[in-house]
């Protein structure tokens, strides 16, 4: 009797070690399978931040699909071409033979409002101060002034206004002959580059120009009046060709062979475009003056092509936005 009582004890006493033993291992299962799940949680939240970081890259590489259209709409223009691109809310750009020099045209016109505006800021004028017109400020070409059979003493404002939406010479020589600095100095002063004499600019300089302008670091008011100028400006083309009008402020800018745009772009993301071109198109077999010298000679479509390409350029980029 004592040894069967001995052995059902000692079977009582297994069967718990076996009861224990297999809690724990059921334990340690449930852990691992806790744990494993766990696992796989962080490793879905690490393919989601992959994937979130993919995006981003496809993102930046959308400024290569930008680069890859612009240069179809080039084609073998490319070389002719300077652009500068900037995104004011992402800090993405696009550049292109930014520091190549172009005759500036009627560009540099907006660094000339600028520039008195920032004087009136400082006190030296008054956008009321009436300004006399002198013989020296006689030019033909684009705008108003020139038109008319005497010109009236302008206020400051009046002058501006017209040398943005008119893109008037005359205006624009009277605003340079009252400054106390002269514009190419202001540009400098701007841009922090020296400025090659003759009105030569690059797309780095007329970006810096117009980033200044949009940002207004030292808050001046007149920024604003500049700004509205440029978007109510008579020449509908180019840059705002495909963009909705009211949103783009530009100056435009043309001599002979040279056709540009430079604006600010007021969309959802802000950004400022620069388009300077020259030889868009085929050139004449003569020159102006008929003694055949390449700089002498002229676009046959008298700037059709250039304008088109710069319209392309800019519906390339709105529509990458």
């Amino acid at each position: 009797m004592r040894n069967k009582k001995m052995i059902w004890i000692i079977s009582i006493f297994i069967v718990f070690v076996l009861v224990i033993y297999i809690a724990f291992i059921k334990k340690d299962i449930l852990k691992e399978e806790t744990l494993g799940a766990g696992s796989s949680d962080n490793y879905k939240k690490n393919i989601s931040i992959d994937k979130g970081s993919e995006r981003k890259r496809d993102e930046y590489d959308s400024n290569s699909d930008l680069g890859l259209r612009i240069d179809e709409v080039l084609g073998d223009y490319k070389d002719n071409v300077a652009i500068y691109y900037y995104n004011l809310n992402t800090n993405e750009k696009y550049t292109l033979n930014e520091n190549k020099e172009f005759i500036a045209a009627s560009t540099t016109k907006v660094a000339t409002a600028m520039d008195i505006a920032d004087q009136v800021q400082s006190g030296v004028f008054s956008m009321d101060t009436l300004v006399d017109y002198t013989e020296e400020d006689y030019e033909e070409g684009s705008g108003v002034l020139y038109l008319q059979d005497e010109i009236e003493p302008l206020p400051i404002s009046k002058i501006i206004e017209l040398s943005i939406t008119e893109s008037d010479n005359i205006a624009k020589n009277m605003l340079r002959r009252i400054s106390k600095i002269k514009t190419d100095d202001y540009i400098e002063k701007v841009t922090g580059e020296k400025v090659t004499p003759g009105n030569i600019t690059t797309a780095q300089q007329q970006f810096e120009i117009l980033y200044r302008l949009y940002t207004n670091p030292d808050g001046n008011e007149y920024y604003d009046d500049i700004i509205e100028h440029m978007k109510n400006t008579i020449y509908d083309d180019r840059i705002a060709k495909y963009v909705p009008y009211e949103n783009v402020a530009h100056k435009i800018g043309e001599y002979y062979r040279y056709y540009h745009d430079i604006g600010i772009v007021y969309d959802e993301n802000p950004y400022i475009l620069v388009v300077l071109t020259k030889d868009i198109g085929e050139l004449s077999d003569t020159s102006y003056e008929g003694d055949g010298e390449a700089d002498d000679k002229y676009l046959v479509d008298w700037g059709e092509s250039a304008i088109e390409l710069i319209e392309e350029i800019s519906r390339v980029v709105y529509e990458n936005q």
